[in-house]
C-alpha cells in the first residue's frame, strides 16, 4: 500500500525576520515598513508574542502606486 497521492504539496514555510532587522536591511525605518505594508508594497507583518515579523525572502514591490 502506497502513501503517495497526487495531491500537491503545501508550500514550504517562509522564513521570518524581525521587523527591525528587515528595516535595517532595506535602509529604512520601521515606520516606513508600516507604510509600505499599508500600501501593499510588502506583505503585512505577522505578530508573534506582540512582536512584528516579516517574510525574510520578500522584496518590496516596485509597481505599487
Amino acid at each position: 500500500m502506497s502513501i503517495l497521492t497526487d495531491a500537491p504539496l503545501p508550500p514550504p514555510p517562509s522564513r521570518r525576520e524581525a521587523w527591525r532587522k528587515k528595516a535595517e536591511r532595506h535602509g529604512v525605518s520601521t515606520k516606513t515598513l508600516d507604510r509600505w505594508a499599508a500600501r501593499g508594497i510588502i506583505s503585512p507583518p505577522e505578530y508573534i508574542n506582540g512582536r512584528k515579523y516579516g517574510n525574510a525572502d520578500e522584496e518590496p514591490r516596485t509597481d505599487a502606486a
